[in-house]
């Protein structure tokens, strides 16, 4: 009998879990492991499914496997965390629509001066959040109105203009641990005024969807590969579609 590649296991296991369908997510895991026992990948998501299927000790074996190949695995240490705290995690909210890049439509940004470790330990890969226009930066918070993080200067200022010229966005966390929260940002509608002006400069491609949808799946961090144009670049690309001169870029004291 021909035995099933490993990347199409993972093809499978993956599409398992954005189904759905934990037990089955469980098997395939399994089953790679059963020829590549030390991919830490394949333990993480067997670790996930396990807890998604309510077998936290194995999970926690799963998790700790990771640790002993990989002891600064992120995943695993933040899962474990939340095993010992009896916090189970949230069932992912995947779509297949989420952290597909549209050049010049969507970013993936990390957040800076994050709330404590509370409020991260609550967040899950999907969830969705507010963009909020303070001063001189552009706060990240949860529907209900908790602050997260705050987009990087750059970002910020550039959103805020748009945002006031009638653009709108999606925001929704992209990977979260302890210390570390990155956002994806979605242009859903430019406004006529902004027809011309991209929401964010052109950048490279991700690489295979396999390896974005695993990074959704298990929470990975995971930094943005996109190269940013310098700030007063942007300043000018934007500013020279309205007439009006460059405005200096906000400073990196935050006030409301």
């Amino acid at each position: 009998m021909t035995q099933t590649p490993v990347s199409k296991l993972q093809t499978l296991a993956i599409a398992a879990a954005k189904s759905g369908d934990w037990q089955k997510a469980v098997e395939l895991n399994q089953e790679i492991l059963t020829a590549a026992p030390q991919d830490v990948a394949a333990l993480n998501r067997l670790g996930m499914a396990l807890l998604q299927v309510g077998e936290p000790k194995q999970a926690k074996e799963a998790f700790t496997q990771v640790l002993e190949i990989d002891k600064t695995n992120s995943i695993a240490k933040k899962q474990l965390d939340r095993i010992k705290s009896n916090n189970t995690p949230p069932t992912p909210a995947f779509n297949k629509t989420y952290f597909i890049e549209e050049p010049g439509k969507t970013k993936i940004a990390e957040l800076h001066r994050l709330s404590g470790k509370q409020v991260l330990d609550m967040l899950s890969v999907g969830m969705n959040c507010v963009l909020k226009l303070k001063n001189r930066y552009i706060s990240v918070e949860t529907e209900d109105g908790t602050y997260i993080g705050a987009l990087p200067e750059d970002i910020s200022f550039r959103l805020t203009k748009l945002i006031q010229t009638g653009n709108t966005y999606h925001c929704s966390i992209h990977s979260c641990s302890n210390n570390q929260c990155s956002v994806y940002l979605k242009e859903l509608m430019r406004s006529e005024q902004n027809k011309d002006v991209h929401s964010f400069p052109t950048a490279k491609m991700a690489g295979a969807q396999n390896d974005q949808d695993d990074r959704f799946l298990l929470d990975e961090d995971f930094e943005d590969e996109d190269g940013l144009m310098d700030i007063e670049d942007e300043v000018e690309e934007l500013d020279s579609t309205r007439g009006e001169e460059p405005e200096a870029p906000a400073g990196r004291d935050f006030d409301d």
